[in-house]
């Protein structure tokens, strides 16, 4: 997913709330505004559905986009990323997922 290329989901609450966590970010690259869309979503979700649920897993499959990877590497190696359990444990998740490391 190059940097600017629209997100498109399956489902229609997903997609909105991945348009509005978009909306809110200006401050940051596109790319990187792609990423906290996508990790706000997951987020949400996460708590409203657990972590089995499609829409967690269809932000994964977005956030693992080969062309978004950088963008990904960047988000979490950026200063002042998040280190709250939740946030390491998704960072983890996807390091586990990606096979790489995301962090520094």
């Amino acid at each position: 997913m190059p940097p600017g290329r629209v997100v498109n989901f399956t489902d229609s609450q997903l997609q909105d709330c991945y348009e509005r966590n978009f909306a809110a970010v200006t401050d940051l690259s596109t790319e990187l505004r792609q990423v906290r869309a996508l990790i706000g979503a997951h987020d949400l979700f996460q708590m409203l559905e657990g972590p089995h649920s499609s829409r967690v897993h269809e932000t994964i499959e977005h956030l693992l986009v080969p062309g978004l990877r950088p963008g990904l590497r960047r988000w979490y190696q950026r200063s002042g990323a998040e280190t709250n359990p939740a946030a390491v444990a998704l960072r983890d998740h996807l390091s586990q997922l990606a096979g790489e490391r995301l962090e520094p």
